[in-house]
């Protein structure tokens, strides 16, 4: 009976060993972050959302909407889906360090035309789809706060706007949960 005793207390022992890990070690898999660069100097408000796939990889999503009028005619929106690969990564579980992201960028704005027939200026809407890379640096605390610096750029390729290029990139806060 004592053996029993010991071998049921050294299991649940042994569980919560484990599970007391998985919070140390910050296993989730969801990660939201803001840009808090943006949001302060354009002022733009750019939300990202990361899956962690493993080790070395995630995926995600990044959407951004200007908050400024005068930066419209640059970029109204952006939606940009993106991939994740890191390297250098020393960790059990990663997701963290220096990485290199492609992204899609589809985007709209406004162009500013002037008409000289009326002696004004004209707003035409825009929207287009561009392609990037990215490098950058993460860092994830045991207790899940996240914090990135990256920069980055890319083309647009449909040549709907006035703007040839974009860049991304940012100082970026958040949370990694579940």
């Amino acid at each position: 009976m004592k053996k029993l005793f010991t071998i049921i207390l050294l299991f649940i022992f042994c569980k919560s060993q484990a599970q007391e890990d998985n919070i140390v070690n910050n296993q989730n898999k969801h990660e939201f972050r803001l840009d808090a660069f943006e949001a302060l100097v354009i002022p733009n408000l750019e939300i990202n959302y990361e899956y962690v796939i493993g080790k070395y990889s995630g995926t995600g999503l990044a959407v951004s909407i200007s908050l400024d009028d005068d930066f419209r005619e640059y970029q109204a929106f952006a939606i940009e889906p993106y991939y994740r690969q890191y390297f250098l990564n020393k960790k059990d579980f990663g997701a963290r360090g220096l990485f290199v992201e492609g992204v899609l960028r589809f985007a709209g704005g406004e162009n500013d035309i002037f008409n000289a027939s009326s002696n004004s200026i004209q707003h035409e809407n825009w929207v287009d789809m561009g392609i990037g890379l990215v490098i950058g640096q993460k860092w994830v605390s045991k207790n899940g706060f996240v914090f990135e610096i990256s920069l980055g750029g890319g083309r647009y390729l449909l040549n709907q706007s006035d703007v040839v290029g974009f860049a991304r990139g940012g100082i970026l806060i958040g949370y990694r949960f579940f």
